[in-house]
């Protein structure tokens, strides 16, 4: 008999941000494994409609999105859930949810994915007590799970570590050259040196270290005039304030271009564009898009006190630099620009990542959660290099 698989999410498909990245690649996991008669699968989305579902990821057989109508989806959620032998939550706020269904049947296996910010800020007593009688937390990062263990003294045995995979539609390159049409499009040539950055510009997340990265740029352009700073993402008003005026303070309007929202058809070519990914972010759960720009073959600088280091695989994919360390950081960009990728390099790279983090070994780990209550453990690397991280096993 296959397993009744409960798949609840806020956001699937209206929404490109980090977790919303990972339910859809976790959508297709239990879309593959239906097709295999492994499980019987459904996916409830709060916000999404049902207009909204990518058909690569699921049936329309198997999603529902309520919309917005809270009511109908905790009600539909909390009925279909008891008839669920596996109930998967993809977000802390779902857990309510689940309390009264732990209740009436204490053996059912509900298990919570853990990203990052969400689940580490303080919880109600409430949700800290339904927290405690789930069955498996599974955590996208030893940094995440080495947050909730301090943070609300979840013991290490309930918890599981699973990395995020590429999105197995992911556009990989074959060849990488620097498109001519988003040369054109920023005013630049094939002489400009060009570090990308691409995160939320949020007032209320100023940890990502894209304003480090500003300032790290008069120092740069000494050694490297050609050098251009290419800036993604959303903003929100007060922090296109404060960078602009980071970047008139420092005289960089020629050198900087803050590009805005960066549609998904495009992001590849964004990444071949660039000589070096940056973001040494201080707070970052795992980083998808650290993996994207490995995978196009792009060198990453990222921070080593996050999530970031399990992304980077420990500094072996690419550069784990202190985020506070400004002298660092500018060290570890020059010695990357001193020595210029081939297409042979880029390859490798993007062949490494896939090997650590592309869909096939992460649709098993999943596959073997929902079946045994736990992921087949196959170390990836020398656990040594998480110093100061838990050090329970790391997976696909």
């Amino acid at each position: 008999m296959p397993v009744k698989v409960l798949f609840l999410t806020l956001k699937t498909f209206s929404l490109t941000g980090g977790i919303e990245k990972v339910c859809r690649s976790i959508s297709r996991v239990l879309y593959d494994l239906s097709e295999e008669e492994i499980v019987q699968s459904t996916v409830y989305s709060m916000y999404d409609k049902n207009t909204d579902r990518d058909s690569r990821y699921l049936s329309k057989q198997q999603f529902k999105g309520f919309g917005g109508k809270k009511e109908q989806f905790v009600v539909q959620s909390f009925l279909s859930g008891l008839k669920a032998d596996v109930i998967l939550l993809s977000h802390i706020h779902l857990i309510n949810i689940v309390y009264f269904i732990k209740k009436v049947y204490p053996h059912k296996k509900i298990y919570l994915m853990a990203h990052g910010i969400e689940i580490w800020k303080k919880l109600s007593d409430s949700k800290l007590k339904i927290l405690n009688q789930l069955d498996k937390i599974i955590c996208v990062s030893h940094f995440t799970a080495q947050k909730i263990m301090d943070m609300h003294h979840i013991p290490a045995e309930k918890i599981e570590i699973l990395n995020n995979c590429l999105d197995p539609f992911y556009h990989l390159s074959t060849q990488f050259e620097k498109p001519k049409d988003l040369l054109n499009r920023y005013r630049l040539n094939d002489e400009n040196i060009i570090l990308f950055s691409l995160s939320r510009l949020s007032s209320s997340e100023k940890y990502k270290g894209y304003d480090h990265t500003i300032e790290l740029l008069p120092k740069l352009l000494e050694k490297y005039p050609t050098l251009t700073y290419l800036l993604g993402g959303k903003w929100d008003a007060i922090e296109k304030k404060r960078l602009d005026e980071l970047i008139i303070k420092n005289n960089l309007q020629d050198y900087i271009r803050m590009i805005g929202f960066i549609d998904e058809t495009e992001i590849t070519e964004h990444f071949l564009l660039s000589d070096i990914f940056i973001l040494p972010s201080k707070k970052e759960g795992f980083g998808i898009v650290f993996i994207e720009a490995l995978a196009s073959g792009l060198r990453v600088i990222a921070g080593n006190k996050d999530g970031s280091v399990d992304a980077l695989q420990g500094g072996t994919l690419g550069v784990l630099v202190d985020p506070d360390d400004q002298e660092g950081i500018l060290i570890s960009i020059c010695n990357l620009l001193e020595h210029k990728q081939n297409e042979s390099d880029k390859k490798n790279l993007q062949e490494k990542c896939m090997e650590a983090f592309g869909y096939a070994p992460y649709l098993q780990s999943v596959k073997s959660l929902l079946l045994n209550g736990m992921i087949n453990h196959t170390e990836k690397m020398d656990q040594t290099q998480y110093s100061g991280l838990v050090n329970p096993k790391i997976y696909g």
